[in-house]
C-alpha cells in the first residue's frame, strides 16, 4: 500500500457550476454518502483514523457513476430541447418527451444503468448497447431501470459503434467515453466524478 502525505492537502481548484449540488439534491434517493470508520485497518496501518466513503447506495444505485451520468444527461437533454438553465428535471423531461428525445448509449454495466435511471426520471426512453460478454444479471439490472438493452455481436468497442449508428437515426448519444468530435458529455461526467469522489459534499 502506498500512502501519500500530499493527499491530505489536496483541494479542488477548478471552477464548479453552482447548479450541480441543488440538482443532485432534487433527485429521488439523494443523500450525502456516509464515511465509515475502519478502526482495525487504522490500527494495522499505524494511523489515527481510516475512513471509507461508502458509495454502495448512491442515489439508490450501487455505484457513484449516477452522479456524473445524471448531470451530463440532464445538461445534454436540456440543451437539445433549448430549455433554460436551472429548470427542474420534470420540466426538462416534459420538453424532451414533447420533442421525442430518446437516449442512446453503450456500457459494460454501471453507466448504462445510470443513464437508464436518468431516462426514467425524465420519462423518456434509453437504448443501451452492451457487449456480448455481459452477464444476464447485469443486463437485467439495466432493464430494471427501464433501459432497452441490445446485446451486440462483439466487444465494448463494437457496442460504441452500434450506439453511434443508432444515434445517427435520431437518438441523443450520451456516453462516458470521449473520442474525436465527441468530448462534451464525457468531460462533464468526469469533472463531476473527480470532485465528488474526493469529498463528502454529495
Amino acid at each position: 500500500m502506498y500512502l501519500s502525505p500530499e493527499a491530505s492537502r489536496w483541494s479542488f481548484t477548478g471552477s464548479f457550476n453552482p447548479e450541480v449540488e441543488p440538482f443532485h439534491r432534487s433527485l429521488p434517493d439523494y443523500a450525502v454518502t456516509p464515511l465509515v470508520s475502519l478502526p482495525d485497518v487504522a490500527k494495522d496501518l499505524g494511523l489515527k483514523h481510516v475512513f471509507m466513503k461508502d458509495e454502495s447506495n448512491r442515489l439508490g444505485l450501487p455505484a457513484f457513476k449516477i452522479l456524473g451520468a445524471s448531470w451530463a444527461v440532464y445538461k445534454a437533454v436540456a440543451e437539445k430541447c433549448n430549455v433554460p438553465p436551472g429548470r427542474s428535471v420534470e420540466e426538462v423531461g416534459k420538453a424532451a418527451k414533447a420533442q421525442g428525445i430518446r437516449l442512446v448509449t453503450c456500457t459494460e454495466g454501471n453507466w448504462g444503468r445510470a443513464v437508464s435511471r436518468m431516462a426514467k426520471y425524465l420519462s423518456i426512453t434509453a437504448t443501451v448497447f452492451v457487449p456480448d460478454f455481459m452477464d444476464l444479471a447485469t443486463q437485467k439490472k439495466i432493464e430494471g431501470e427501464g433501459g432497452n438493452v441490445i446485446v451486440v455481436d462483439g466487444d465494448y468497442d463494437d457496442s460504441v459503434r452500434y450506439a453511434q449508428d443508432e444515434a445517427e437515426k435520431g437518438g441523443l448519444l450520451v456516453m462516458d467515453v470521449a473520442y474525436a468530435g465527441y468530448e462534451q458529455i464525457p468531460k462533464v461526467f468526469n469533472l463531476l466524478l473527480s470532485v465528488f469522489t474526493s469529498s463528502n459534499n454529495g
